[in-house]
């Protein structure tokens, strides 16, 4: 569409104007053609924006000769594309040719939103040889396929299918399949000394640009249990009380109701085997998809709170029923949050702002599904606290009333592990204040473990 336009309608947005500088003898020279009757094309606006996609020398031009209205054409963006790669194949077109500085600003800002970009079409369509545009955007898409494939290599060590990890990061089967093959992150350890510490694994995964839990992962490759958690500083605690005083900073981020990967761990160390499938499906930070990755288990996370934008997370929705997966687990690790445990930053629609009715009739539910869907021998690992009120005793929800639920559902129960908060994660306002009303911190955390039968 092509109008009239009142000048100050129009809006001038630097950040998609792909021209950094312009010329002022232009400007003046325009504005001169203008005052003996010249007639220029029509600056190009985005529609719907009235943003300036093209013709800056022509609306300065137009100021300069006080005129308040200029001739305007509306272009659409095409889906796709930027609109200041658009605004850029728009000076190449009309001959008043962009700067190489400009041209290479453009192309390491565009191929950073999109490393896939065919460097043949973008320098066809701005008038930049192909060999031209890799030399400036090939550090980008190396940096791009290197992490591309540290993806790859990350969700194929969790157990995902090569078929799903393709979907996952945008990419034919065929590519995951070469990803895979060429064994080039599987070596990583071989570049390290026997001997090596956590600081050099640290440079030597900042060297390569791999996330260092993945580092760890590589460098972990091939130990035994015993051997991965003395790597990792975690002390085996071979009884039914484990005490962790601290999250380690490796597994998982920083999450309401965050446990400690230690924890998870000693899950993996006493209840499953190397190779075994683990599904959490509240995974929250991801510290159980981390804890796996560590000590060598396959793993399939979910969770309808995907804040933390991890790739191995799948959005899944447990109300409505279990994921697949849970079929072929050989272990389901579930911290579902607390009763009234709303401290900690839940998102709206947590089950622990149910009633006390609805909240264990959920669990209860839940639990007789998963142990329909489940194979005989799996084995569930189920953490929960106690909860009660002084004033109201009735209310209080104990270890032995998700103990029924679990067996009602048809779990039989082997353990209950005591699993106790740090004194040191209660903060000294709370203590002190505690200590004067005469109450008691709930610390109490246990993990109730059944099986399948």
């Amino acid at each position: 569409m092509v109008g009239e336009i009142a000048i100050e309608q129009i809006v001038w947005d630097p950040s998609i104007y792909p021209r950094s500088k312009w010329s002022s003898s232009t400007v003046e020279r325009y504005a001169e053609a203008l005052e003996a009757g010249a007639r220029f094309p029509p600056v190009v606006l985005e529609a719907g924006t009235n943003r300036l996609l093209d013709g800056k020398h022509r609306l300065e031009a137009y100021k300069l000769a006080g005129r308040t209205t200029i001739l305007a054409e509306w272009h659409k963006v095409p889906e796709g594309m930027s609109p200041k790669y658009y605004a850029a194949t728009l000076s190449a077109a009309h001959g008043d040719r962009l700067s190489y500085a400009d041209l290479k600003a453009l192309a390491e800002e565009e191929f950073q939103r999109n490393p896939s970009l065919s460097a043949a079409e973008w320098g066809r369509r701005l008038g930049v040889p192909e060999r031209t545009v890799r030399r400036w955007v090939s550090h980008i898409i190396q940096a791009w396929r290197n992490s591309r494939q540290m993806q790859a290599w990350h969700l194929y060590r969790l157990g995902w299918t090569q078929r799903e990890i393709g979907e996952k990061l945008g990419v034919t089967q065929s590519v995951i399949s070469e990803i895979i093959g060429n064994g080039k992150i599987a070596d990583f350890d071989k570049v390290l000394p026997p001997d090596w510490n956590d600081r050099l694994l640290a440079q030597e995964a900042e060297r390569l640009g791999l996330p260092l839990v993945d580092a760890w992962a590589l460098a972990l490759e091939g130990l035994s249990d015993e051997e991965r958690l003395s790597r990792l500083g975690i002390r085996l605690q071979p009884y039914d009380v484990w005490l962790f005083g601290d999250c380690h900073e490796l597994m998982g981020r920083d999450h309401p109701g965050r446990i400690p990967g230690q924890l998870v761990c000693h899950v993996l160390y006493f209840f499953t085997q190397p190779g075994d499938l683990v599904v959490d499906p509240m995974a929250g930070g991801g510290t159980t998809v981390d804890a796996c990755l560590l000590m060598g288990r396959r793993c399939r996370a979910y969770d309808i709170d995907l804040r933390h934008n991890r790739m191995d997370i799948e959005y899944h929705d447990l109300s409505h029923g279990w994921p697949a997966t849970v079929k072929k687990a050989s272990l389901v690790f579930w911290d579902p949050p607390y009763f009234r445990k709303r401290d900690g930053d839940y998102i709206e629609g947590s089950i622990s702002g149910l009633d006390r009715e609805g909240y264990l009739a959920w669990l209860g539910k839940a639990l007789a599904d998963l142990h329909r869907l489940a194979r005989p021998g799996t084995r569930l690992a189920f953490l929960m606290g106690d909860w009660t009120d002084d004033e109201r005793p009735e209310t209080g929800i104990f270890v032995w009333d998700y103990a029924r639920l679990l067996q009602e559902a048809g779990w039989r129960l082997i353990r209950q592990i005591q699993c106790p908060l740090s004194s040191q994660q209660v903060h000294p306002d709370i203590v002190k204040r505690f200590r004067q009303e005469r109450r008691l911190a709930r610390l109490c955390r246990y993990l109730l473990v059944g099986v399948r039968v």
